[in-house]
């Protein structure tokens, strides 16, 4: 039996992901969280109404969302998905609570969602991957971004000291950061929807709607599973779903 946890199930690649299991896979089950229930009526998938950006509110049902019996278990897989923009601004035009709630739900949230998981599963004898979603913005000083580029850049950080920690321990989780490429999804819209004084990649971004260039949501669920599925695709920590 296969067991998943994914945040951010209510869109995007998150949704897609969900869909993709059901689709492919009998024996899974599929626990899942997010703001909002994407309505799937399905008993292998179990959803879990979770706020990211309230550390107080995700810390009390963070149990909840592992504590379930996995004697009969053959793999156990966190998907950190969630993810927020935040405002598009220059800093300087920014506000305390803006930068709180993206580094909360980019960065906090997956690091506490991580702790929780290995604490539980440090020891089970099944196969255990974690994937952080991260994003190029990590590596690259994008305009208007400065929350955004800073908080994936910390999970890469974050998850590369998580990979050798568990150099250390006989039963290992493998952990990687996975950045997805640019995804057709409600981000992309709100990028789009900015102001250029705001954001001098603006042209950038709207270019590549135009020309068809961004992934679908479940054209990049698809290739994650893959590289899931087939550990000689993931090697490295560091894990970009275009080269695959």
């Amino acid at each position: 039996m296969e067991h998943y946890f994914i945040t951010g199930v209510s869109s995007g690649i998150g949704l897609s992901l969900v869909k993709e299991l059901l689709s492919t896979k009998q024996e899974l089950n599929i626990h899942g969280c997010a703001r909002r229930d994407p309505g799937i009526k399905d008993t292998r998938f179990h959803f879990h109404e979770m706020d990211l950006a309230s550390v107080e509110q995700f810390s009390q049902r963070i149990a909840d969302f592992f504590k379930l019996s996995f004697d009969k278990a053959d793999r156990l897989v966190l998907i950190n998905n969630a993810g927020i923009l935040g405002n598009i601004a220059f800093v300087g035009d920014q506000d305390v609570l803006n930068y709180k709630n993206v580094m909360t739900v980019n960065s906090i949230a997956p690091m506490v969602f991580c702790e929780a998981f290995v604490k539980q599963f440090q020891h089970h004898p099944a196969e255990k991957i974690v994937f952080n979603i991260s994003s190029g913005a990590a590596s690259k000083d994008t305009e208007g971004w400065s929350a955004y580029c800073a908080s994936k850049a910390a999970l890469d950080r974050f998850t590369l000291v998580c990979a050798k920690e568990q150099m250390h321990h006989s039963v290992r989780v493998h952990f990687h950061t996975v950045s997805p490429g640019v995804v057709d999804t409600v981000m992309q819209e709100e990028i789009r929807k900015t102001p250029k004084a705001k954001f001098p990649l603006l042209d950038h971004f709207v270019h590549l709607h135009q020309h068809g260039e961004l992934t679908s949501a479940h054209a990049t669920a698809v290739k994650l599973l893959k590289v899931l599925n087939e550990s000689h695709l993931r090697q490295q920590v560091f894990l970009c779903l275009r080269n695959f």
